[in-house]
């Protein structure tokens, strides 16, 4: 993603685009109309029976204002500029090798068709910025910075030119428009050698952009230099070959874009891509070459009347119209993007055809001034709208993102763990699912899986049209710790794993697991546009933690089957398990927090977890399931990741534990049950809500002594599917101690006595307004004292408040809580 000035220069060049397109609207009813077509200072035609042909202009006459001199860059610049309709214009004109004459013109309001052409001209460039702004708004890489200049570019070629107040600004409009109708053809080249990949492939094509770019440029500085040598003849044998190779450039150009485009299509990897793109090709060939050729002809032949030529300028419309057509029916981008921008498209062309009938009926009741004044307001506001809709887009999702956390489809992770082959023993079956679940999510044309085999790489699955790779044996090593997707392009790639993945067709790497990694996801190229959005980024890697856990799921169930090598097996376990625990407990500065586990065998049922939500608040999670060792522990890595997944999602602890509940209830095992409680702590007002299903109850210790234990929760996890978890709200004050533990703590023996929770509380008042290190480490060495046998599974987490916060109204009621003293 582009940021920075990269980043700004669009959103500006947006906003630029509909200041100028509702110049232009503004001007629609001031706008006079004289049937002259100017080229320079030469007449290029002249409308039968308009303005200019009643004051005898003819076709191939030079124009110039009354008096001023001949040649130089003034005779050109404002040469209609102060026109107004029913006001005289005082011009000279000449024929070929004839004097100067003077000559009256007299402009008239726009005529009706005249005016509703214009109309559609600023609605067709509305629906450009419109485009540019939401491509931009969804996706921001270089190949999408390269469609926005171009549907802009094509907004301001179409547009009717704006009535600009003085000559210099006419000028430098004359200048600006000069520079777009050259580099169009080169934007062209460039965005039809990055798609549907956003690169540029051989290096021949990338010659062939920069080359573009220079033949732009050398003809903008020549047209800007031309001015200033008006009047000599050689200036104007050098016009006219300078007219004559802007018209080839443009027409070549854009032929030129248009053979890359059906390059593309002919090398698309299967039917099913070429059929996709087909659309998009029609409808650009149909769109952008009707205006390559008027321009080519008008440039070489003037005087050359084209029947219909207006409408090529409507029919541009069909390029970004045949690709969201594309996207709709045939899925080439994302469905939802495409569906968001056809509705949007569709209001404003609602609103576009309300205010033409409007300005229309006004027209004939009131007056033809008064309408096109109602018709000018009405579109320059469309085309403000235009520009604001794609920013706005992103700005209301990264709200909707933040205040609802449930918007949106099922993510591409909880989608992976849905279709996981229940039971599987074999990782080539978690592995295909997974590679077939991106492919038909994702709609890429390749995925493959590799797994470390010793200090090199093997292939394990493959799917699609990707080849046969091998990378260098260090390349899992230095991916470990790495989170998330990577690109093809990223630096942290050895440049010949690079080459040898983009010789393959991989666009991106998704490695599995950390510290190590233990599988690589390899994907290819999408069907078009090699990009992922922000959320499917988010959703990769949230895939990737579920596939992390599918494997282990089976190393684990083999363990348990595989008694021969059980020790070695459950030390695999073991480390896998400590690495699923959190490495460190959330740090606040006016909330300390500490915790541990501790099993009593190699591999336990009990554990803790953290899911940092915001900056502000985070939720935790302490499970006890039922039985001990490996049972347990496949319970537990179920539960875990399945935690992870729900706590970025669900409203409260409450509506969590519900969701886990219906996962461990459609759960086809025997040892299925868990004890878990969840909790919500949101740090700037020190509010804790809690959830129990079935856990010991939690235990607060106010900063004066008084003791208070949370009671009201719900039955085990996995009992019942219609089980419901109330939640209960506690507040908190500087000094408070909130301690959440398993039955291990208070079921620890001494003979027939158990440890219990008075001697919790006690423990807590020897050292509760010390650290909750300190707290924990206080706990843990009394049950150890107390004890005379191994002690059982047990997990203890221990949250500080360190100072009084300030707060509103507390939402939820405190429920559930017995009071005690010391």
């Amino acid at each position: 993603m582009h940021r920075g000035w990269t980043g700004l220069l669009p959103a500006w060049l947006l906003m630029a685009s509909a200041g100028i397109l509702a110049l232009s609207a503004l001007s629609l009813p001031r706008r006079p109309y004289t049937g002259v077509i100017l080229k320079s200072d030469r007449v290029a035609g002249v409308v039968a029976g308009s303005p200019g042909d009643r004051a005898g202009i003819a076709a191939g006459d030079q124009l110039k204002p009354a008096g001023a001199s001949e040649g130089g860059p003034a005779s050109q610049l404002g040469l209609l500029a102060g026109a107004a309709p029913g006001t005289p214009l005082l011009l000279e004109r000449r024929s070929s090798g004839g004097e100067w004459r003077r000559v009256w013109l007299v402009p008239e309001a726009q005529p009706a068709a005249e005016r509703r052409m214009m109309a559609a001209q600023l609605a067709v460039c509305s629906g450009f910025v419109l485009l540019a702004g939401m491509v931009w708004s969804e996706r921001r890489d270089l190949l999408t910075r390269t469609f926005l200049l171009l549907c802009l570019a094509f907004a301001w070629l179409v547009m009717p030119t704006p009535l600009w107040p003085s000559t210099p600004a006419t000028a430098v409009w004359d200048a600006v428009y000069s520079g777009i109708t050259l580099f169009l053809p080169a934007l062209f080249i460039h965005f039809f050698a990055l798609f549907p990949e956003a690169g540029l492939g051989s290096p021949k094509v990338a010659a062939v952009v920069r080359a573009a770019y220079a033949i732009a440029i050398l003809l903008l500085a020549a047209v800007l230099v031309e001015p200033w040598g008006q009047g000599s003849a050689p200036a104007g044998r050098a016009l006219v070959v300078l007219q004559g190779a802007a018209a080839v450039w443009f027409a070549a150009g854009l032929v030129f874009a248009l053979a890359l485009f059906a390059r593309s299509y002919f090398r698309a990897r299967t039917p099913d891509a070429r059929r996709r793109l087909r659309v998009a090709l029609a409808g650009t060939l149909l769109g952008a070459g009707p205006l390559a050729i008027l321009i080519l002809v008008r440039n070489l032949s003037p005087e050359t009347t084209v029947p219909g030529e207006r409408w090529a300028v409507v029919l541009t419309l069909l390029v970004p119209a045949s690709f969201a057509w594309a996207v709709v029916v045939h899925r080439i981008f994302d469905f939802r993007i495409a569906l968001r921008a056809a509705a949007l498209a569709l209001v404003l062309l609602g609103i576009a055809v309300s205010a033409w009938f409007s300005g229309e009926w006004i027209a004939r009741h009131w007056g033809a001034r008064l309408g096109a004044q109602v018709e000018g307001l009405s579109l320059a506001g469309i085309a403000l709208l235009s520009a604001v809709l794609g920013p706005v887009n992103t700005w209301a999702r990264s709200l909707n993102a933040r205040f609802d956390r449930d918007a949106g489809a099922a993510s591409l992770g909880a989608w992976v763990a849905r279709e996981e082959p229940a039971g599987s023993e074999s990782e080539t079956g978690v592995l295909s699912a997974a590679c077939q679940a991106l492919l038909e999510v994702l709609l890429l044309d390749g995925c493959l899986a590799l797994a470390a085999a010793g200090d090199a790489t093997a292939e394990v699955v493959r799917i699609g049209h990707l080849s046969p790779l091998a990378l260098h044996p260090g390349l899992l090593a230095r991916l470990d710790g790495e989170g998330g997707v990577i690109a093809v392009e990223d630096p942290r790639l050895a440049a010949d794993d690079r080459s040898t993945l983009e010789r393959a067709g991989v666009r991106w790497l998704l490695p599995v697991g950390r510290a190590p990694v233990r599988v690589l996801l390899l994907m290819g190229r999408r069907l078009s546009g090699a990009w992922l959005g922000r959320i499917e980024a988010h959703e990769l890697s949230r895939f990737a933690e579920h596939v992390d856990v599918a494997l282990e799921n089976i190393e684990l169930r083999r363990a348990a089957r595989t008694r021969g090598a059980l020790d070695r097996e459950l030390q695999v376990a073991h480390a896998m398990q400590v690495n699923l625990l959190p490495r460190h407990a959330p740090v606040y500065p006016t909330l300390d927090c500490a915790a541990t586990a501790v099993s009593s065998e190699t591999v336990g049922g009990d554990y803790y977890d953290f899911v940092e939500t915001s900056a502000r608040d985070f939720t935790l999670a302490v499970g006890d399931a039922a039985g001990k060792g490996v049972p347990a522990a496949l319970v537990l890595a179920r539960v875990q990741a399945h935690f992870r997944d729900e706590a970025r999602r669900a409203g409260s602890p409450g509506a969590l534990l519900r969701a886990l509940n219906r996962e461990l209830v459609g759960l086809d095992q025997p040892e299925k049950f868990m004890g878990l409680l969840c909790a919500r702590v949101d740090v700037r007002t020190a509010r804790v809500w809690f959830a129990n299903a079935g856990l010991t109850p939690p235990l607060v210790r106010r900063r004066e002594g008084r003791f208070e234990e949370l009671t009201a929760g719900g039955v085990l996890l996995g009992v019942s599917g219609d089980a419901t978890y109330p939640d209960v709200g506690v507040d908190l004050q500087g000094g408070d101690v909130v301690v959440l533990y398993t039955d291990g703590l208070t079921e620890a023996r001494r003979g027939d006595e158990l440890f219990g929770v008075e001697r919790v509380r006690k423990s807590l008042d020897a050292c509760g307004t010390r650290r909750a290190a300190d707290i924990l480490e206080g706990l843990l060495a009394a049950v150890r004292d107390f004890a005379d046998r191994p002690l059982d599974d047990l997990t203890v987490v221990v949250l500080r408040q360190l100072t009084d916060p300030v707060r509103g109204r507390n939402p939820l009621p405190q429920i559930g809580l017995k009071l005690g003293t010391t």
